[in-house]
C-alpha cells in the first residue's frame, strides 16, 4: 500500500529541497501545496529515515543530492583546414 506522499508524488521533491535548504513555507510555494502538507511530509520521511531531527535529514539529503549534469564540451579537434589559393 502506498502512502498519501507518494500517491501524490511529492515525496522526491520534497526530500531535494529539503537537502538545498529550503524551509516548509519556501517548499509549499515552489510545490504549489499546503505548508502543512509539507511538514507531514517531512516528517513521515524523518520516521521514514530514522532520524531524530531535520537537521539529520537536510545533511543526508545533501549528500545522496546528484551533482547537476555539466554540459558536455566537446574537444577541439587539432585539424585545422588550411585554404589554399586554387579555389
Amino acid at each position: 500500500m502506498r502512502v498519501y506522499w507518494e500517491r501524490i508524488g511529492v515525496l522526491g521533491p520534497i526530500y531535494r529541497l529539503v537537502g538545498r535548504g529550503f524551509n516548509d513555507q519556501q517548499i509549499a510555494t515552489r510545490l504549489n501545496i499546503s505548508e502543512v502538507k509539507v511538514h507531514g511530509c517531512v516528517a513521515w520521511l524523518l520516521k521514514l529515515l530514522n532520524m531524530s531531527d531535520r537537521l539529520d535529514l537536510v545533511r543526508h539529503a545533501h549528500t545522496t543530492e546528484r551533482p547537476a549534469r555539466q554540459p558536455v564540451v566537446e574537444a577541439e579537434s587539432e585539424y585545422v583546414p588550411v585554404m589554399s589559393g586554387a579555389d
